[in-house]
């Protein structure tokens, strides 16, 4: 039996966020729990406490930059406590493309910072894909994991050839848009996210049942092992950055 990860969940959106804390601890889940602005972070760092599990993620999701301006400096004060960088990215899409600019200075900074101290970035990128990615490339990002990618398949490829990473949720699996999204990733950099609250999980009942969407993917994919596959993906991203941080 191998450990199952959930490399992109919001865990201050839940009212039972400390019994689903606990719950992740017990269960030896190993999961990002990512935050939407550094106040955020800041909390979650004095709400949680250290675990080999769990991980939070400092960031700042594109979508709230109309209503709250990038806090560069407590982001810099926070980025040295956390190996991961997370929700960030750019968002173009009709509802948010009017702060297109103020996302795109927010992101830059963003990447610079986390390059320096080799992060693990957890992306956000609907309808900027590109930019995204000549980002990451101008910046010299080297752990990029894209979240609920929604881009074409032909550009998964560019993503890839860069050494980047996916985290792959229910939502996509049950739409064909979705599926077909998933079976263009090779195998190798496919990781698993739920995205809760915000994506499906309320399977078989459950509000969060992170075993059974494992299950919903072996069987879709056709992959045995599925448990394993994804294990050795997540090991291998950590044990190359714990190197890179190393050298």
């Amino acid at each position: 039996m191998y450990n199952l990860s959930d490399m992109h969940i919001h865990i201050d959106y839940f009212k039972n966020f400390k019994e689903i804390y606990n719950s992740f601890e017990q269960n030896k889940t190993y999961a990002l729990f990512v935050t939407n602005l550094p106040e955020i972070y800041q909390k979650c760092r004095n709400e949680f406490p250290e675990s080999k599990f769990i991980k939070l993620g400092l960031g700042y999701n594109p979508q709230l930059a109309e209503k709250y301006p990038f806090n560069q400096n407590l982001f810099d004060s926070m980025l040295p406590f956390t190996k991961y960088v997370g929700e960030v990215g750019l968002d173009y899409s009709k509802e948010f493309v009017q702060t297109k600019i103020e996302q795109q200075e927010a992101f830059d900074y963003i990447c610079s910072q986390s390059a320096i101290g080799k992060k693990i970035m957890s992306i956000h990128s609907r309808g900027a894909e590109a930019d995204v990615l000549a980002m990451l490339k101008k910046n010299k990002v080297e752990y990029a994991i894209f979240h609920w990618y929604s881009g074409n398949k032909e550009f998964v490829y560019k993503i890839v050839e860069q050494g980047y990473y996916f985290s792959v949720n229910y939502s996509m699996l049950a739409s064909k848009k979705g599926l077909d999204i998933i079976k263009s990733i090779p195998i190798d950099r496919l990781l698993i996210e739920t995205d809760a609250p915000f994506a499906k999980t309320n399977l078989k009942g459950n509000s969060y049942n992170l075993s059974e969407i494992y299950c919903q993917f072996a069987k879709k994919l056709g992959v045995e092992q599925f448990e394993e596959v994804i294990y050795k993906n997540l090991a291998s991203l950590l044990l190359n950055q714990r190197d890179s941080l190393n050298q």
